[in-house]
């Protein structure tokens, strides 16, 4: 892995997507290799070697663990090369190097040189300009610290011209947390943070998504129909909420289906419907119990609001100057739907005034060490600790506990040491797992919590699952 290391931390990394290199493919390369200085000629050949050595690499001779670990270097390396055809990107920009085929941006010779689309041309001029106001992004980007689609989502975020006044002080949080975050998590954390920093924005978006609520029921030329809708972030989660526990059934009922067919032995292959059938026929049977009811069901949708911010927005509502926010306390805000769907304080507080309050008190570890009693559409205040307590730990709502897995629906809350051997029965031992990796701890497997509140899965001989790069 030394050879893939030492080339891609430099500057010169992809110029005409690997032809040049060194005359190997040389559709166009050997006419202008000659005007090149000898170190970007060296770094291109250096990394045509790379590249040519990590495709006839022959991964059969080595264990599963070590292919893992293989992996997760090369996705390093990967984003090392990332950072250089970004910097590449940015000189095109700053320079006028794309006037000499007639292009009129760096962005149209982009699109021109490597065949990309439009987006991912525009991402890497853009994603250059942010880097410069950003050091601590550029310099853990540049060490393949921090993913791509982390980068490009900090300079979408960074694009705004409401946060230019935050950068600075921003600049090391945004390193530290892509460093560590899922995509979906540091997504989420980047929304929130840019709320705050751009409170007037998030809010005028908030009134503008519920202002454009819309619903179309439209006959087709085939005679079938189509449903379209649009909705705020509350009305949708409630809407959504009620969705996943329709979609839950008709996937029990088709595995039911399955197993009569088939035995223990049936797989998701098996099942009669496809996942776009069945919500089809879930939305299908909402409408159908709606129509032979007498009483609307009312959904229970979590709402987690911090207790501060909850204050600030009922002082703000009762008149009283609330001085703007400081994004740099993002860390101490929270106020999102147990799936994670963002919601304006001012949104919190109007689902308090019609619907119910309930107190959760964590600890220092994110544990949920006591919990209101609630009756609607739960299994036990038991089960509904484990999920917010789950919502709590990752800002992308609850999803299954094992990493890399995106599960949402049909999540089993368990103990994670079994009760047979002497597992407690409190929250501290509960996670939410999919089915599959709830099975995988009768075999070994074993999630076990740290200190700090983070899972970590060890394998059955008691090493640790290979940790994300």
């Amino acid at each position: 892995m030394s050879v893939l290391d030492a080339p891609t931390g430099d500057d010169s990394c992809d110029d005409d997507g690997g032809r040049d290199d060194a005359g190997h493919d040389g559709v166009d390369g050997d006419a202008v290799s000659d005007e090149w200085p000898s170190h970007v000629a060296d770094a291109l050949a250096l990394l045509d070697r790379a590249a040519t050595q990590l495709q006839s690499l022959d991964v059969g001779g080595i264990d599963d663990r070590a292919e893992l670990e293989l992996v997760r270097r090369v996705e390093r390396a990967r984003r090392r090369i990332d950072h250089g055809t970004d910097q590449l990107a940015g000189h095109l920009d700053t320079g006028c190097a794309h006037a000499v085929d007639g292009h009129a941006s760096a962005r149209s010779a982009l699109i021109h040189l490597g065949r990309l689309p439009a987006a991912e041309a525009r991402g890497r001029v853009i994603t250059a300009r942010v880097l410069r106001r950003l050091p601590a992004v550029e310099a853990a980007y540049r060490r393949g610290a921090i993913p791509t689609a982390h980068v490009r989502a900090i300079a979408k975020t960074a694009s705004n011209p409401r946060v230019t006044s935050y950068l600075a002080t921003a600049d090391p949080m945004f390193a530290e947390q892509a460093s560590e975050e899922s995509y979906a998590d540091f997504c989420q954390w980047l929304k929130e943070w840019e709320s705050l920093a751009d409170a007037d924005g998030a809010e005028r978006t908030a009134e503008t998504s519920h202002d454009r609520r819309h619903a179309e029921l439209t006959e087709n030329p085939d005679g079938g129909f189509s449903l379209q809708s649009g909705h705020g972030a509350l009305e949708g989660a409630a809407m959504g909420e009620v969705f996943d526990r329709f979609i839950d059934a008709e996937v029990l009922a088709d595995w039911a289906d399955a197993r009569r067919r088939l035995g223990e032995l049936a797989t998701e292959d098996d099942l009669a419907r496809t996942p776009r059938q069945r919500r089809a026929d879930a939305l299908a049977e909402i409408f159908r119990r709606a129509a032979g009811s007498r009483r609307a069901a009312v959904p229970l949708v979590n709402v987690i609001v911090d207790q501060e911010t909850f204050e600030r927005e009922v002082a703000r509502a009762a008149g009283a100057w609330v001085d703007p926010e400081s994004p740099d306390r993002i860390d101490d805000r929270r106020c999102q739907t147990q799936d994670g769907t963002p919601v304006q304080p001012s949104e919190a507080l109007a689902a308090a005034l019609v619907g119910h309050v309930r107190r959760v008190v964590i600890d220092a570890q994110s544990n949920v060490i006591d919990l209101g009693r609630r009756r609607r559409l739960f299994t036990g205040s038991a089960r509904d600790a484990a999920l917010l307590q789950s919502a709590l730990g990752g800002r992308d709502g609850v999803r299954c506990g094992w990493g890399g897995c995106c599960r949402r629906r049909g999540l089993q809350v368990d103990h994670v040491d079994p009760a047979a051997r002497g597992g407690p029965t409190d929250i501290v031992n509960s996670l939410p797992l999919c089915g599959f990796h709830n099975r995988l701890k009768e075999h070994g497997w074993r999630p076990v919590r740290g200190p700090d509140g983070r899972w970590t899965i060890l394998r059955p001989d008691g090493s640790e699952m290979i940790p994300p790069t």
